[in-house]
């Protein structure tokens, strides 16, 4: 508090002419070797009762931890309606505060860079800002306040492209900021200093290259950025994958090669398909040259993803053919003479033995693989009989695939995406089968369009792709795939492959009912988090009391109910478990719903997420 209380001033300019404006401010404190990112917003409240000047600041203050669930400072200090406005008690740290406005601004887009548009007739510009040297002054006498934060919050989200490697989201919390220099303000506070003409700050703060904000021009971009900054974000479309070979001789290099657009410039990901299993090949680029294939055929297919969304292309098939072998020729002589044998340049002179000596052993083998071939048809029979009582009780192999104890399971998981970039399942197996009884599917305050879930039998595993546009405030919109259970039970379930849209949602779920205002707890991931989200009552707002960084993928996910006490935990291995927190909801002893919740923030795009090690036991007392 003492801390924030150095940042409580404002200078009324109208007792020198000036114009009183609110003051809007970005700052990173450190206090005991600990940042926190702090948003001021700094008004005028006019005069007491003795006839002095008041002012109203309000301040917000984020752990580094917190800051990647929320917008950018600029959208905050702009859109975020919790800002007070009037205040007739004494200086006080608020509590209870209901965050849901504050957690809806993430879903909001800066791009296409509109205002810079406007403001200087290309988009391009906003690149400008980033590009200004840190402690730089501008002049904002020709902008409005809401103009100057519209602008910073569009030049941020440029980073995006301008700085691919890193989270646009966190990299814009250490951009500082003020909307307007004061005399008292210590300018290391900001990397941006806007100055008013009519401050006395204005002489102390500007700097020899000081220019007015709607004067900064870019001076270098590419492409990319360029359709960014003018179109804003697009999805990837591809417009074919294609080979210079279809049909090869086995050691033939082959080169494949596929073209995509999208806005940023989608990731690719080359998966060879043998037998309808997909295997990552190394390569993110749009082409992969010198490709050796083998066997009698294989199949390509090419997935390419960005923050709008992820899309599959055609397949491409190789037939690929043997060696091709010349045999020995001889020429034909006269009688008493000793022929002579005339071989290509390539045959080798002992083929001809070597194939006898072949052609003996193989008859040597007849006995040896009739054997083989009866034991293979033998097994082939037990797991045709295996397989029907597995479908016809799909419901028990999903508890029985899993206990307590399922960290040690050796279920394969699909491959995982590289560190940093959204998790992206591979191509969707032929061979799954539709949902097992007692599954459901439903859509929870959304239609079914774009969503689906399959089940593979061989990995026991729920494959689901769903849509909807949050998890959170009074009502919910998303894909749940869900059982009806009764009294104490705990859920496990392991989250092994997913993509991650910006503003999804996925993980597990209990909850009263259907209804998209029904009271729920849920834990599972969001844009590289863990969250714990609960609603107590029908209706009432989402909370949000713990989030944490996401381990890398698979995550075990574990949710415990105990009569009315509900506590969500998750771990990287299986074994050791972290706890989110514990809560109590009047929640049904009968017939309460179970599940994989799935939603991807928009109603326009869908979200893939892959559910095993799937288990639902009694809870132990």
């Amino acid at each position: 508090m003492l801390q924030l209380e150095k940042f409580c001033y404002y200078q009324h300019l109208s007792l020198s002419g000036g114009q009183e404006r609110p003051i809007y401010s970005c700052r990173i404190v450190d206090i005991r070797g600990t940042r926190f990112h702090v948003l001021s917003r700094i008004q005028d409240a006019g005069l007491d009762f003795t006839g002095r000047t008041n002012f109203i600041a309000h301040h917000l203050v984020f752990t580094p931890e917190e800051i990647r669930q929320f917008p950018t400072p600029p959208v905050i200090l702009r859109h975020w309606p919790g800002w007070v406005k009037s205040w007739p008690k004494e200086p006080q740290m608020l509590e209870n505060e209901a965050w849901d406005d504050l957690t809806a601004l993430a879903g909001r887009s800066n791009v296409p860079a509109q205002t810079w548009q406007r403001i200087t007739g290309d988009a391009v510009n906003g690149f400008g800002l980033l590009e200004a040297r840190a402690g730089a002054s501008f002049r904002v006498d020709d902008q409005a306040d809401e103009t100057i934060l519209e602008l910073i919050a569009e030049s941020l989200e440029l980073l995006e492209v301008r700085d691919s490697r890193r989270d646009f989201r966190a990299a814009a919390w250490n951009y500082t900021f003020t909307t307007s220099m004061q005399e008292q303000d210590n300018p290391a506070d900001f990397r941006w200093r806007c100055i008013h003409s009519d401050n006395p700050a204005a002489s102390r703060f500007s700097t020899p290259d000081c220019r007015a904000l709607s004067a900064i021009r870019a001076t270098k971009w590419t492409g990319e950025e360029t359709a960014f900054a003018r179109t804003g974000r697009q999805p990837p479309k591809f417009v074919k994958l294609i080979s210079d070979k279809y049909d090869i001789q086995e050691g033939t290099a082959v080169r494949l090669e596929v073209t995509t657009d999208g806005v940023p410039t989608p990731t690719i990901r080359w998966f060879e398909i043998e037998r309808n299993e997909p295997k990552e090949l190394a390569g993110k680029s749009g082409t992969i040259q010198n490709l050796n294939p083998e066997g009698r055929s294989k199949r390509y297919q090419v997935q390419a993803f960005n923050t709008s969304g992820s899309v599959e292309s055609n397949v491409v098939g190789i037939s690929i053919r043997a060696p091709l072998k010349v045999p020995a020729l001889q020429q034909r002589t006269p009688s008493g003479m000793r022929p002579k044998s005339v071989v290509t340049i390539d045959e080798d002179p002992y083929e001809a033995l070597n194939q006898k000596y072949e052609n003996a052993k193989q008859v040597r083998k007849f006995p040896a693989l009739l054997l083989l071939a009866t034991i293979v048809l033998l097994m082939a029979l037990g797991a045709l009989v295996f397989f029907k009582v597995l479908y016809k009780k799909p419901s028990q192999v999903v508890r029985q695939a899993s206990t307590i104890d399922n960290a040690h399971s050796k279920t394969t998981t699909p491959d995982q995406a590289p560190p940093g970039q959204p998790q992206i399942p591979p191509p969707i197996k032929e061979d799954f089968v539709q949902l097992p009884p007692p599954w459901n599917k439903r859509s929870i305050g959304v239609d079914d369009a774009k969503t689906s879930v399959i089940f593979d039998m061989e990995k026991v595993a729920f494959v689901l792709k769903g849509r909807g546009t949050n998890i959170n405030g009074k009502s919910d919109s998303f894909f749940f795939v869900d059982q009806s259970v009764s009294n104490d039970v705990t859920f496990f379930a392991r989250l092994s492959s997913t993509n991650d849209e910006v503003s999804s949602r996925r993980g597990i779920m209990m909850r009263k009912s259907e209804k998209p205002s029904a009271p729920f707890v849920f834990i599972g991931l969001s844009n590289g988090h863990i969250l714990w989200f609960q609603r107590a009552t029908q209706g009432a707002y989402c909370s949000l009391p713990y989030d944490l960084p996401m381990p890398q993928l698979p995550v075990y996910l574990r949710i415990l109910r105990q009569t009315n006490s509900f506590s969500g935990a998750f771990s990287a291995d299986g074994t050791t478990w972290k706890n989110m927190g514990t809560t109590n909801i009047a929640m049904p002893d009968q017939n309460y719903l179970v599940g994989f919740a799935v939603c991807s923030g928009t109603n326009k795009v869908s979200v893939n997420a892959v559910f095993d090690q799937v288990s639902i036991p009694p809870t132990k007392q």
